[in-house]
């Protein structure tokens, strides 16, 4: 029998029938070392490697101790020099991180030929980067024979100062075999030493905790095999641009890996028992490992009190942060928290906190700027120290969030640290950016503004000013959520100016959106806090918007009541233009009840008053509704008449907003007449318009118009092409009935398909 190890090795593993690959992931030990035991080139594996692949061949007693002689047989040799074992026990119950893992051993395999690889796990406190780090070096430690050394650097370490990089170099030469009396005693020769002994050398060395390049470089090997695995809170960009490290960061959990690091904590009968406890549990930890790990370590200390008691105790947002403590320093997610915060500068702390304070998700440059009260640049400055402290986000370009938790504890150290003052008017500055910035997108988009009496924004907020519609479509897009979030506040603060402020600025953007479900709820805000005002202007415009909205939700009656109030406060106060809009609105009412004789009666109201203030632009948007409801009793002639004169004199305004209405309702006409060459230009020359002005859900429909000529000329194809475009819009807008007719005429075409 060949009793050579790689013979012997070889033998059990094809006797089971397990492939390299199979074998290493049974075992846990790496491919790498499976081979080099086959092929002779790893003489010296660890001896509980050994046990492992045993264990997973499941090998006999005998074949044991066969297999343990082949391998460690020969005279005994004293090791030439100490091979360091340092690496603190691997994390319990490690979950999820498989994308992570494979970026560190892609790193990894760039080590050798002289070239030290280096990779920086970067990441917020508590958020996994030390149980990430050490799981992987367990993982791969059989790669490297000459042995790992690890050392906590306490960049962020809450009881205590940041290790000096010679005290641990000192460490480190020791554990490579250098008796203390033989360190040299000046530390730039302690590092020269530790880079000779690395030379040549495959070592694994973590340097867990770093507080920035300057600490970690004397720690660097020279030329050499070895990895270099460091995490930090910081980014690190010298140790990148330096030093060539690849950047591995790490974010929450997601909801699947969070449970499950839950559940192996505390038992999955235990979490299938209090599904909805753990669903709160899991939210309130925001997929942060530390804080699942505290809410586990707590929830198992004490297993006889249902989770729902912890669950209760996290749901104050106020005192949430007191649930994430279980005891120990390390175990307590504020004063990891705080380690990070004790290393800003000043002003870094001070923008720290304020961002703890605003009442929306996420926030950009411009808003920073205002809330902080200080010029754009000095913001963007700012706001990369708190991204490099990895206690802000940049989601996508230019704009910022803060971890749920993370924000509680800001919001804690600016009630602590900045006086009442400071924080009331940094909130009103940015206030005040969003409302003005509204104001101006909302002016580029209807030409005219019913907000009267604006003021001047708080000193220190300089608003954006969009220039042209698609900048301001982009930016109202860009900040609905921030929008509707600061007219929340405001009206939670009674500042109701700004509550209608804000609900009239965004409803042209929501029309154009399809958002009215949306715009329901800011018009209401709108219209309680013009009531508490009581502004009769305002509370006709909102009552208006009000009940645009509800005609468009199908709420006829509620409809009615909100326009005839808009009407009557009009009429009561001589609000000419509010009147004419009004009316401009009625029509749509009549409509939806299909009283056409009715709706060109209001049209006529609106177009006479429009007329007699000068708006001519209005006039004729007007005279385009009467067409239409002409066109919707078959009087073409009439119709053609009215919205020809409308074009007419929209093209000579220069009002593209309404010029698209025009040429929708002469395309209409066409194709009711059979004229379907002139509808299909009319509908064509109306998308560009559409898509320039941002109203995407009157492109939608004009797709489906000229789906619909299609179809009358007996062009499938054409029809099927527009049909699938109107319907990808509709899914996108959330409008599941159009959706739904436009799949069945696919479906008549014999092209079925679903609404997604």
């Amino acid at each position: 029998m060949d009793d050579r190890p790689s013979t012997t090795f070889k033998r059990f593993r094809r006797h089971v029938g397990l492939t390299q690959e199979a074998l290493a992931e049974r075992s846990g030990v790496s491919v790498r070392t499976i081979r080099g035991l086959e092929t002779g080139t790893r003489r010296n594996p660890q001896r509980s490697s050994l046990q492992l692949l045993a264990d997973a061949m499941e090998l006999s007693a005998d074949d044991r101790a066969e297999l343990m002689a082949a391998v460690f047989t020969g005279p005994a040799k004293a090791p030439e020099r100490p091979v360091p074992r340092q690496l603190p026990p691997p994390p319990h119950r490690f979950t999820g991180r498989d994308r992570e893992l494979a970026e560190l051993t892609r790193a990894a395999a760039a080590a050798g030929s002289g070239a030290v690889a280096v990779s920086a796990v970067g990441g917020a406190g508590g958020i996994g980067k030390t149980w990430l780090a050490l799981h992987w070096a367990h993982r791969y430690a059989d790669d490297f024979p000459d042995g790992q050394l690890y050392a906590n650097l306490r960049g962020f370490d809450p009881s205590g100062t940041p290790a000096r990089p010679e005290a641990v170099v000192r460490g480190f030469l020791e554990a490579l075999g250098v008796p203390a009396a033989s360190l040299p005693l000046e530390a730039e020769a302690q590092y020269g030493l530790f880079r000779s002994l690395t030379e040549g050398r495959r070592l694994l060395i973590v340097l867990d905790n770093a507080l920035d390049t300057e600490q970690l470089v004397p720690l660097l090997p020279g030329r050499s095999a070895c990895v270099v695995l460091v995490t930090s809170r910081n980014r690190l960009a010298g140790l990148v641009a330096t030093h060539g490290a690849t950047t591995v960061g790490l974010d929450v959990l997601d909801t699947a890996d969070a449970r499950r690091l839950l559940t192996r904590h505390v038992g999955r009968a235990r979490t299938d028992r209090e599904a909805g406890a753990v669903a709160e549990l899991l939210e309130h930890c925001s997929g942060l490992p530390l804080a699942l790990g505290i809410v586990a370590a707590r929830a198992t200390s004490n297993p006889g009190f249902p989770l729902r008691a912890l669950a209760d105790e996290l749901h104050n947002t106020t005192a949430r942060l007191d649930g994430f403590d279980a005891g120990e320093l390390n175990a307590n997610l504020r004063a990891v928290f705080s380690a990070s915060y004790g290393v800003l500068d000043p002003e870094a702390r001070r923008l720290f906190g304020l961002l703890g304070l605003v009442p929306v998700p996420e926030v950009g440059v411009p808003a920073v700027a205002g809330l902080a009260g200080w010029p754009a640049a000095k913001a963007g400055q700012v706001l990369r120290v708190l991204e490099n402290a990895h206690l802000v986000g940049q989601p996508r370009p230019g704009r910022y969030r803060m971890h749920d938790l993370i924000g509680l504890y800001a919001t804690e150290r600016a009630r602590a640290d900045l006086p009442a003052g400071d924080r009331a008017s940094a909130l009103d500055r940015l206030a005040d950016h969003y409302v003005h910035t509204a104001i101006a997108a909302d002016r580029v988009l209807r030409d005219r503004t019913e907000v009267v009496e604006l003021g001047e924004p708080a000193e220190g907020s300089v608003p954006e000013s969009p220039a042209g519609i698609g900048a301001a479509m982009a930016w109202l897009a860009d900040e609905h959520d921030a929008l509707l979030a600061i007219q929340a506040a405001a009206a939670a603060q009674g500042k109701h100016a700004r509550v209608w402020w804000l609900g009239q600025a965004l409803a042209i953007f929501h029309w154009r959106r399809g958002l009215f479900a949306e715009d329901l709820v800011s018009s209401r805000r709108a219209l309680a806090a013009a009531e508490e005002l009581g502004d009769a202007e305002a509370i006709a415009v909102i009552a208006r918007n009000l009940g645009y909205d509800l005609l468009r939700l199908g709420d006829r009656a509620q409809a009615t009541a909100c326009l005839e109030r808009a009407r009557w406060i009009n009429e009561e106060h001589g609000f000419t233009e509010a009147l004419a809009h009004t009316y401009g609105v009625l029509t749509h009412l009549a409509e939806l009840g299909d009283d056409h004789r009715t709706a060109i009666g209001y049209a006529l109201r609106s177009a006479r008053l429009f007329r007699s203030i000068g708006k001519a632009s209005d006039e004729a948007n007007a005279l385009n509704a009467m067409g239409w409801h002409h066109a919707m009793l078959g009087e073409f002639e009439s119709a053609r008449e009215y919205c020809a004169k409308a074009l007419d004199m929209l093209v000579r305004c220069g009002d593209r907003r309404y010029e698209v209405c025009a040429l929708h309702s002469l395309g209409y006409i066409a194709k009711r007449t059979g004229q379907y060459a002139e509808a299909l230009r009319c509908f064509r020359r109306s998308i560009p318009v559409y898509h320039d002005i941002g109203d995407q859900f009157a492109e939608a429909n004009a797709q489906v118009d000229i789906a619909e000529v299609h179809a009358a000329m007996a062009d499938p194809v054409a029809a099927e092409t527009a049909w699938r475009t109107a319907l990808a819009m509709f899914e996108t807008q959330n409008r599941t009935e159009d959706a739904q007719r436009v799949l069945a005429r696919l479906n008549a075409l014999g092209r079925p398909l679903a609404v997604r």
